[in-house]
């Protein structure tokens, strides 16, 4: 009598799952990209560094745009001063002229002696008051040392003497007028002034 071999017991235990089932082998090809994903993903990152590097030249050309106007605001207020300055320094030189012309009374022709005396500089103070004692006492000195521009006729005319007063000429007098323009900082109306009294004055006999 043959014996069957045993048949062994089957698995009862519920909590043992049975092993996964082996897979599948492949067959040795790649599987195949997906070129539109790859596709779409590339134009967007382009699509997005485009609008990145637009936003940032609209920035820049702002920023140098804000720039230039800074700069050319400063630009017209530095002109504008200059301009100022300049204006102020012509009218002072006139009116520092005109200040030399009246003290060359000795002077065959007074208008030589603003070539002589061309440092205007000196006799302007720090708040724009001309020095005229400096300007007769310059003029005096520059005609001792240059004889040859004197009236060649008649005795010199004497400086003015400020001890004496301000002459009168009309009503008020120039020099009162003369002082009151100067004092107002109306240069032109002083330099007027001293022209009509340089010509009021009497010639040499």
């Amino acid at each position: 009598m043959s014996v069957s071999p045993p048949i062994p017991p089957e698995n009862t235990d519920p909590t043992q799952t049975p092993a996964d089932p082996p897979e599948p082998a492949l067959n040795g090809e790649d599987e195949t990209p997906d070129y539109k994903t790859l596709y779409e993903q590339a134009k967007s990152q382009l699509t997005t560094a485009e609008k990145a590097a637009r936003d940032a030249r609209a920035k820049a050309r702002q920023w140098d745009d804000a720039q230039a106007a800074r700069q050319s605001d400063a630009e017209k207020a530095a002109a504008r001063a200059t301009e100022a300055e300049n204006q102020v320094a012509a009218l002072r030189r006139r009116a520092v002229d005109a200040e030399i012309r009246a003290a060359a009374t000795g002077w065959a022709d007074p208008s030589d002696a603003p070539r002589f005396l061309d440092d205007h500089t000196r006799y302007v103070g720090e708040s724009g008051e001309i020095d005229t004692a400096a300007i007769t006492a310059d003029a005096a000195a520059e005609l001792a040392r240059r004889p040859h521009l004197a009236r060649a006729e008649g005795p010199r005319r004497p400086a003015p003497d400020p001890s004496q007063g301000a002459r009168q000429t009309g009503p008020g007098g120039l020099e009162e007028r003369i002082a009151a323009a100067e004092k107002a900082g109306d240069w032109a109306t002083a330099i007027t002034l001293k022209n009509q009294r340089l010509a009021a004055m009497p010639p040499a006999h």
